[in-house]
């Protein structure tokens, strides 16, 4: 679980782990270290060690952990290999249950990231469908005021309309399509009316 950053062969020194993570603060460092169990104070980091540091990386910076909760999540894992395992498991052992502990949290990584951009996906579908709805009662409410003879009159129902329709800084979404736009006439013998 090295964040996509390829594990080095080689120990690196103190200045090449921060410009790794592009920091300039080596007391983060040591922090991440120490959570870890890793001596930070020899001046230089072995290849397995700093696998871990991009793990704390990835979680601090990337998945906006704090320190506490990365914390809570290592103690969490570290009792559960402590009772789930046997005291000499072989190496084929320890293997599997690694890659399955990396499957299981990079499923559980993955599933947020979906869940985040479905959200994203179903916000921007319900507004398209609030300003469809829109446009299409505005065009009802027209009709039946030429049939009624009143299209002259203002209506409030249809300057509410107008007003949402209109661009606005904050929701770009929201932008009236142009009379002759397919899609508006799609609406207008749409299943509502």
């Amino acid at each position: 679980m090295s964040d996509f950053k390829v594990t080095p062969e080689v120990e690196l020194n103190t200045a090449q782990m921060l410009e790794r993570y592009q920091m300039q603060d080596e007391a983060i460092l040591r922090r991440w270290a120490k959570l870890h169990g890793i001596n930070s104070t020899r001046g230089f980091f072995y290849p397995s060690e700093v696998d871990l540091m991009d793990h704390a990386h990835h979680h601090i910076y990337n998945l906006g952990m704090s320190i506490a909760d990365y914390q809570s999540l290592l103690d969490r894992r570290r009792s559960q290999s402590q009772t789930s395992g046997a005291p000499h498991q072989t190496v084929a052992s320890q293997v599997a249950d690694e890659a399955y502990d990396a499957i299981e949290t990079l499923t559980n990584q993955y599933s947020e990231a979906i869940d985040l951009m479905g959200e994203r996906i179903a916000d921007h579908f319900i507004d398209e469908l609030d300003l469809s709805v829109m446009r299409h009662l505005s065009e009802k409410v027209k009709d039946r005021r030429n049939l009624n003879g009143q299209a002259k009159k203002p209506n409030r129902f249809l300057q509410v309309i107008k007003a949402v329709l209109q661009p606005s800084n904050e929701n770009t979404l929201l932008v009236p399509k142009k009379s002759d736009d397919s899609s508006l006439e799609l609406e207008h013998h749409h299943r509502l009316g």
